[in-house]
């Protein structure tokens, strides 16, 4: 992959993997939802935030009203997710976190029922990180 001359990656980085899994140490499992390349810093933050929407959208249409599992959590995993896609100045943070080579992530947790099982505590995460383009040696 070439890169514009003006990009704003940071030396060494190739572009920026996105991903979302979700994890419920209680029902021993972790799934792999979904990926992507992106090319820019920016990219991947919009791509994570279109995967937040998206999630929280599936997840407020199967939510049951459980008041005593939920009780222990500030806000649903739909809110957290939809509060932090609309916070414009802590995109800005992440885009340059990554531009600068660093991984960001938004995570959040609460209960869930997992394959018809008991309600168990799963945790959402959507992160990024940049690919780092191996050195080339000199040539000889």
């Amino acid at each position: 992959m070439n890169r514009a001359p003006d990009s704003d990656r940071a030396p060494g980085v190739d572009g920026y993997w996105a991903e979302t899994v979700v994890r419920s140490p209680d029902a021993g499992g972790e799934w792999y939802l979904s990926g992507t390349w992106a090319d820019t810093p920016e990219e991947a933050v919009a791509w994570l935030h279109r995967e937040a929407e998206r999630l929280a959208g599936v997840l407020e249409s199967v939510e049951e009203p459980n008041a005593d599992a939920e009780a222990a959590y500030a806000a649903s995993v739909a809110t957290v997710f939809r509060e932090w896609t609309r916070d414009a100045a802590f995109r800005d943070v992440q885009c340059a976190a990554l531009a600068a080579g660093r991984r960001i992530s938004a995570n959040a947790r609460g209960m869930d029922r997992v394959c018809g099982a008991s309600d168990v505590e799963v945790l959402y995460s959507l992160s990024a990180r940049p690919i780092l383009r191996p050195e080339r040696p000199p040539p000889r």
